[in-house]
């Protein structure tokens, strides 16, 4: 199984960045694969999109640990996947160091797909990650949260 992980710095007090990217309503804004992602009661999301030309629809484990600014989430799915982002203070609290951490086996074809896509499977998902984060940090500093 791949592990994979990206941090970056928003400039936005963190738990002001935590109430956004923990909200199941906004996960379509930032994660670029995510077209639309619904709770389905206690500790569980169904998400729908599209990664590397394949659409998908999903359904998760989705725990929010407000306490330590932590979620994590896993699939059901036939891709065994599962991750956890963090927020945490940095710069006494003025700004959020954010990182997300992504454990990820696709299936055969979808593995094959990212590899088509860049040549190489782990860059395009260190990419995918980066990118996430990317959309966050906008979001967040535009004030668009």
């Amino acid at each position: 199984m791949g592990e994979y992980e990206h941090t970056t710095i928003v400039n936005l007090k963190p738990q002001h960045v935590f109430d956004f990217v923990s909200d199941v309503n906004n996960l379509a804004r930032y994660l670029p694969t995510v077209k639309n992602a619904m709770p389905q009661g206690s500790d569980r999301v169904r998400v729908q999109g599209e990664a590397a030309g394949h659409p998908y629809d999903s359904d998760g484990s989705y725990h929010i640990y407000k306490d330590r600014r932590r979620m994590e989430w896993g699939s059901d799915g036939e891709n065994r996947y599962n991750g956890w982002l963090e927020v945490k203070d940095n710069e006494r609290g003025a700004s959020a160091s954010v990182t997300v951490h992504l454990s990820f086996e696709p299936r055969p074809e979808l593995a094959h797909q990212y590899e088509q896509q860049s040549g190489d499977r782990d860059r395009t998902i260190h990419e995918g990650l980066k990118n996430a984060l990317q959309s966050v940090k906008n979001l967040c500093e535009d004030r668009k949260v």
